[in-house]
């Protein structure tokens, strides 16, 4: 949840009341909204601006600038038995670590998620039930997971699905979090340096640079394919004077304005009164 409204005000890069957060987030409840209150005092990446108005502090309020070539680049891709947080499990879950364009650390497993794997995401991943039987459980490959990371930059093709679903279940084992609490997203990446692709999927951008790539959608191919295009976004966007951490994070936003914000609320407010009935 504190994930979501950070990315929603980063994005918006304005200010935002607890009124409108709460109907992004679907928040109706008292004891839900001083919750949430508490969480926004508690993290260091958010102001408050006035009793009800919130934005996002300044990056070097919570991290370290540095050179892209000094920068450690944590390049990650999960599985998942499907796309709800808190009711699906991890089950395979694949990283490489690269420091100026070497690579100092592999980490890949598989992992049992205590529920049967169903037959459309089995045949999505080709990961069975009994491939996933004797792989550790993720209270012992997060742990182990979050300390490779250690200090690097996660980042992740539609990193948003990737980092909010290992955050959950980071809170949900009641584990300490990542070093660093922002990502960065190669899919969004990709628009800005190639834009004259036309569809940046991971599919899409193999066929654009002529990657061949095997196993789509099991973790470590989809890494070392999106490690592949992030190199080349990375040469690209240094073309044009990008080439510290700070700068990267920020050609993400895409400035979403009050009336997209409007429209996102609208949205929010609709799919969550049709679940009601």
């Amino acid at each position: 949840m504190i994930d979501t409204v950070f990315r929603l005000l980063f994005r918006f890069e304005g200010l935002m009341t607890e009124k409108q957060i709460c109907q992004v987030l679907g928040i109706t409840k008292y004891q839900d909204f001083e919750n949430l209150r508490n969480l926004l005092n508690n993290d260091q990446r958010f102001v408050n601006v006035s009793s009800k108005l919130w934005k996002t502090a300044s990056l070097d309020h919570f991290l370290d600038n540095q050179s892209l070539d000094k920068t450690s680049f944590v390049i990650t891709d999960i599985e998942t038995t499907g796309s709800i947080r808190g009711k699906d499990r991890i089950i395979d879950i694949a990283a490489v670590k690269v420091k100026n364009g070497e690579v100092i650390g592999e980490f890949n497993s598989l992992v049992n998620p205590e529920m049967k794997i169903t037959i459309p995401i089995r045949r999505l991943t080709g990961i069975t039930n009994k491939m996933v039987i004797g792989s550790p459980h993720i209270e012992t490959v997060l742990p182990k997971f979050v300390e490779f990371v250690d200090d690097g930059v996660f980042v992740a093709h539609n990193a948003a699905f990737d980092f909010n679903f290992i955050n959950h279940e980071i809170k949900r084992l009641k584990h300490q979090s990542f070093k660093n609490p922002i990502e960065i997203c190669s899919y969004r990446l990709a628009k800005k340096a190639v834009p004259e692709a036309t569809s940046h999927g991971i599919v899409a951008l193999s066929k654009f640079f002529n990657y061949k790539m095997e196993n789509h959608h099991r973790a470590m191919p989809d890494v070392k394919a999106t490690l592949h295009f992030f190199n080349i976004f990375l040469k690209i966007l240094a073309e044009s004077g990008i080439d510290d951490l700070f700068q990267l994070i920020n050609l993400q936003k895409d400035k979403l304005t009050k009336k997209k914000l409007r429209k996102k609320i609208h949205k929010q407010f609709k799919y969550r009164k049709s679940k009601v009935k």
